[in-house]
C-alpha cells in the first residue's frame, strides 16, 4: 500500500483542477444561480404585495374622496332627493375605482333637507385583488363615510 503523502495529494488535486476549470470550489459551482433564482422569487412576490398595497390605498383615497364629494353635493343641494345625489356620485366615479361594484347610500333620503340636517353618504367599493398566496390578504372591499350639514 501506498503511502499517501502531502505531494502526491497535491498532484492529485491539480489533476481534479484541470478537470474542473477551478480548484477547491468546483463543488459549489450551482450555488450563485441557486441563490439568485431563490431571491428573484422573493423580489417578485415583494413587488407584488407592494404593488397591490398601492392599488388597496389608492382605491380608499379614491373612495374617501368620493363620500367627501358627494357628502358636499348633498349639503350644498337640500332639495334633491337621494336617487339625484346617487346618480350625481356614480357619474364623478374616478378611474381607480372603474373596474369593480361601486354601492352608494345616502341618509336621509328624503328630500328637502332643513337647514343645519346631517347628510350622510357611504360608498362601499367592491374590486379584484392580485392572487398572491401569502400571509398578507388584503381587503377586496373598501368603504368610506361622510357626513355634511345641510345648508
Amino acid at each position: 500500500m501506498k503511502k499517501r503523502t502531502y505531494k502526491t495529494l497535491l498532484q492529485s488535486l491539480r489533476g481534479f483542477r484541470f478537470a474542473c476549470g477551478r480548484a477547491l470550489w468546483c463543488a459549489s459551482r450551482g450555488q450563485s444561480a441557486t441563490e439568485m433564482a431563490m431571491m428573484s422569487l422573493v423580489a417578485a412576490a415583494l413587488i407584488a404585495v407592494a404593488l397591490q398595497g398601492a392599488i388597496t390605498l389608492n382605491r380608499g383615497m379614491a373612495v374617501r374622496e368620493l363620500a367627501y364629494q358627494g357628502a358636499r353635493y348633498a349639503a350644498a343641494n337640500p332639495n334633491y332627493d337621494s336617487s339625484t345625489v346617487i346618480s350625481y356620485i356614480r357619474r364623478s366615479v374616478p378611474s381607480a375605482l372603474a373596474n369593480g361594484e361601486l354601492d352608494v347610500t345616502m341618509s336621509p333620503s328624503s328630500a328637502p333637507r332643513s337647514q343645519g340636517s346631517a347628510v350622510s353618504i357611504t360608498i362601499a367599493f367592491t374590486g379584484s385583488t392580485v392572487a398572491i398566496p401569502s400571509v398578507i390578504s388584503f381587503p377586496a372591499t373598501v368603504s368610506a363615510t361622510d357626513i355634511a350639514m345641510s345648508e
